[in-house]
């Protein structure tokens, strides 16, 4: 019985490749060491943010301790090993946003109508879509997209007329800005359940954890 030991850390320096140094342009690599450099950042999925990873990975025989090396990135041209940042965000990687999309889309199909190591008599059970929100603690000022169009933030027509317990006008037809100090903030600081909010926050997980159990 053989245990893995990792020791691979992210690296400072941003880019794709390794390059030479920053005082010298005139590193002449092989055809063979550019071969391999171009096959590893082709396995990172064409990502735009790639990470480099320097270190070893180690297999310790748990039965004596004996320590064997089995990977080390010093095998790499530059020393480093280029892997896919993952960012589902497609503003931030659209490569990793794709892979991830395709991959979810695959789950999603598999677990309809089976494939990918699920039986086909998946289709027999009953299929539910549920949305979990959390609930309201009360009205916060929020920016609403739709599209490219900033939309008003807590429009009423019958603003005048509608007031809160306290009083106070819990409408908002500004389209409010990104830093817009505003945002998250509550309508009626003595309508809104901060006793709540904190309460649900701090069981989140495991609330979550039961439900999926």
């Amino acid at each position: 019985m053989t245990a893995a030991t990792a020791a691979l850390d992210p690296e400072l320096i941003t880019g794709s490749g390794p390059g030479p140094d920053a005082d010298d342009d005139t590193e002449t690599i092989s055809w063979a060491d550019f071969r391999a450099w171009e096959r590893q950042l082709a396995s990172t999925g064409a990502c735009t943010h790639p990470i480099r990873l320097r270190g070893r990975i180690d297999a310790i025989d748990r039965a004596t301790g004996e320590t064997a090396p089995v990977y080390d990135t010093t095998v790499e041209h530059g020393g480093v090993l280029h892997v896919a940042c993952g960012n589902r965000r497609e503003s931030v990687c659209p490569a990793c946003s794709a892979v991830y999309k395709r991959d979810a889309r695959q789950l999603v199909h598999a677990g309809l109508a089976g494939g990918k190591g699920i039986p086909e008599t998946i289709t027999a059970h009953p299929c539910v879509f549920a949305t979990l929100t959390a609930p309201s603690f009360g009205p916060v000022h929020a920016r609403r997209i739709r599209g490219r169009t900033v939309l008003p933030c807590r429009p009423r027509r019958d603003a005048k007329a509608r007031r809160c317990p306290h009083g106070r006008d819990i409408s908002c037809p500004t389209r409010h800005v990104e830093d817009d100090p505003r945002l998250g903030q509550p309508m009626c600081g003595d309508c809104y359940d901060y006793t709540a909010a904190v309460l649900f926050n701090a069981w989140a997980g495991d609330l979550w954890r039961r439900f999926t159990t």
